[in-house]
């Protein structure tokens, strides 16, 4: 070879090596620096990489304190929130300290490592405020799972943990017709005041049974007063509206969101994982009416996941994010005289702020009306507040004022709550109110995503989900027509070419080893998880795998209109799958006869059961079935074991604990 040969042979490889080292480059800054941060949830969790909303990285040290140091803040707000209220009630609280002067930073509770609430200290006087939620059976919410494994790591580990010098107080969320009423509120207040932290006010407990509205407005009350005599500051109300959104045209691009939750494109560009953030659009597969009956309604609908990669058990729940009536955001429109197609930004005017948008912006108003507030649930007192500057007529400001005073709660809670108010009705009866589109956009509160027990199971339709939904439709008692907002969707969808936005969440409702025996109690659209329970065995009896007892008790009110799957279950019998089926149909008889009425009646066989190790499962209506229905096992097990009523309690406490009494209810 000679010289000339050589070098261009050496050019060569270099060139080659060069370019390869760029390569190699190239992917470590694009996997492991650029993408760093960027390609994970604030779990821990990988997501699609489409445009955000805004951005949820903090932008300072990674310190709460710090960020309250910046803004002179002394008070931090944490909010545990499953579907919203608590995140609502959190920032309405940060609105009303600006009214007082006060700045308050608005934190989700998931974001911050809680070792640093011992740097609370280092800010005089500083007050922490938590507004968590109780979920399922005295769970913490989704978002709230590490603070509380913290709280109990101190607890059971004795863990020195200094929080003197930190002022607190908490509001919990709950409803009372649960077994574990406000379980995660309680929870975090005596824990505070066990670190040491000084209890500013009381526990406020809130209802959702009754009126949660109410009962977060009577603790607010005396919230305020409490800080402000600790901050030194004037205690009256400056009564100055703040807005904490403004529009910003400036900020409007090409990229306009359609009804996407958190991700620009992410329903035209579907990508796994799919999550809340980021859910899947499922084609609905098939609808089916499942009563025979010309005033109420119940739907079987079945969702197409195939591709999707989700996966599900039997008794998860599936989530779906549903459309207002497009017929009520026409009225809205008309009222608030908007153009519901124009194209807003609604951006925040506090420059600490996380939430740099109170949905996803850009957006057209018809948009935000459909997809990104709840203008079906009753408006809160704070709404009300901000509407008596824009009454043009003197009595209409004058009532407006009375219903947000203290005097006027009584009244404001028949007005609102008890009738059933939306803010379709209260912008109708005040009617010389002119509220600007986007400030009350800014005031009502994000529609959430509703859940449904999925009645399927994956064994027998991996491709499929299965929901039984009760269309809800009343009349309020002030007259005019409701409908639940998700029940009322899926009535609505266009099965051609339309898709749902859904998204999964696993559930401890599950079934234990197939030989163990289950006793189920679902009546009405309770029986959904049941169904999918009876498939999922079903399917493991067509493998020829033996499975344990199975017994359902099933109620409703007429059998001819409302027995839904009626074919199905009498198949599952005829299989075997199922072993007892005791229906009650409560007004067919000269006597109303419900599913503890037949529970009591076979006493005999569901003691030998639950002495047998059966699991013991109960879904529907939590105010009045399920506590008859715990009444009844407490009376069975006290005959069972001959033991007195406490005991009973006790046993049946022990078995909710190993999992084998568990409830899917309702409100």
């Amino acid at each position: 070879m000679s010289e000339v040969e050589k070098k261009e042979f050496d050019m060569i490889d270099l060139a080659v090596v060069g370019v390869a080292l760029v390569v190699v480059v190239w992917f470590v800054l694009k996997k492991f620096v650029w993408g760093k941060g960027s390609s994970k949830s604030s779990s821990g969790k990988s997501v699609s990489r489409f445009a955000v909303v805004s951005p949820d990285a903090d932008d300072g040290d990674g310190s709460f304190v710090s960020k309250m140091k910046k803004m002179d803040a002394h008070v931090v707000i944490f909010y545990g929130s499953q579907t919203g209220t608590a995140e609502d009630f959190s920032m309405r609280l940060a609105h009303d300290g600006r009214r007082y002067g006060i700045n308050c930073l608005v934190e989700d509770i998931q974001d911050y490592d809680m070792e640093q609430l011992k740097e609370l200290k280092e800010i005089e006087n500083a007050v922490v405020i938590f507004c968590v939620s109780t979920y399922g059976e005295g769970e913490p919410t989704d978002n709230a799972q590490e603070f509380y494994q913290f709280l109990l790591n101190l607890e059971e580990n004795g863990e020195e943990f200094d929080l003197a010098n930190t002022n607190f107080t908490v509001f919990g969320l709950g409803n009372k017709t649960y077994d574990h009423y406000n379980a995660m509120g309680i929870f975090v207040d005596k824990m505070m005041e066990k670190l040491g932290a000084t209890r500013l006010v009381e526990l406020g407990l809130g209802d959702d049974d009754a009126n949660m509205e109410e009962d977060f407005v009577n603790w607010k009350d005396n919230v305020w007063p409490a800080i402000c005599d600790l901050l030194c500051v004037d205690p009256t109300d400056s009564g100055v509206s703040f807005r904490q959104f403004e529009l910003k045209p400036d900020k409007i691009g090409k990229k306009v969101f359609t009804g996407e939750p958190a991700f620009f494109g992410s329903f035209e560009m579907q990508k796994r994982p799919f999550s809340q953030k980021n859910p899947f659009a499922a084609k609905v597969a098939t609808r089916r009416e499942l009563y025979d009956d010309d005033e109420r309604s119940c739907l079987h609908v079945e969702l197409d996941i195939a591709g999707s990669s989700l996966k599900y058990a039997a008794g998860d729940h599936v989530a779906i994010f549903p459309k207002n009536n497009p017929d009520i955001v026409e009225r809205l429109g008309k009222r608030l005289k908007c153009d519901l197609d124009e194209v807003i930004y609604l951006h925040t005017t506090d420059q600490f702020s996380r939430k740099k948008t109170p949905f996803p912006c850009p957006c057209s108003y018809r948009t935000a009306l459909t997809h990104y507030v709840d203008i079906c649930s009753v408006p809160g007192l704070n709404v009300f507040q901000e509407l008596i500057q824009y009454a043009e007529d003197e009595d209409e400001k004058k009532r407006l004022t009375f219903l947000v005073s203290k005097e006027g709660r009584k009244e404001f809670a028949e007005y609102a709550h008890n009738s059933i108010r939306t803010i379709v009705q209260v912008l109708q009866d005040f009617s010389s109110v002119s509220i600007p589109a986007d400030h009350l956009l800014e005031l009502l509160p994000r529609l959430q995503p509703r859940y449904y027990s999925i009645s399927s199971s994956s064994r027998m339709h991996p491709d499929k989900i299965h929901i039984t939904a009760a269309v809800v439709r009343y009349t309020a008692p002030a007259g005019h027509e409701m409908e639940g907002v998700a029940t009322t969707y899926l009535e609505r969808v266009n099965l051609i070419n339309e898709k749902i936005p859904i998204f999964l969440r696993r559930s401890t409702f599950r079934l234990p080893k197939p030989s163990v025996p289950v006793i189920m109690i679902g009546p009405g659209t309770g029986l959904a998880p049941f169904r999918g329970f009876l498939q999922d065995r079903q399917a493991l009896r067509s493998q020829g795998k033996d499975t344990g007892a199975m017994v359902l008790f099933f109620g409703c009110q007429h059998e001819k209109q409302h027995y839904m799957y009626r074919e199905e279950l009498e198949g599952f019998m005829r299989e075997g799958t199922l072993t007892h089926l005791y229906t009650a149909f409560s007004r067919d008889g000269p006597k109303k006869v419900y599913v503890q009425h037949l529970m009591e009646d076979h006493e005999a066989e569901i003691g030998e059961l639950i002495r047998m190790g059966a699991h013991i499962y109960v879904c529907g209506d939590a105010k009045h079935m399920a506590r008859d229905v715990h009444r009844c096992i407490v009376n069975i097990i006290k005959t069972t074991f001959s033991c007195s009523t406490t005991d009973a309690e006790d046993r049946l406490a022990q078995m909710a604990l190993r999992r084998k009494f568990q409830q899917d209810v309702w409100s």
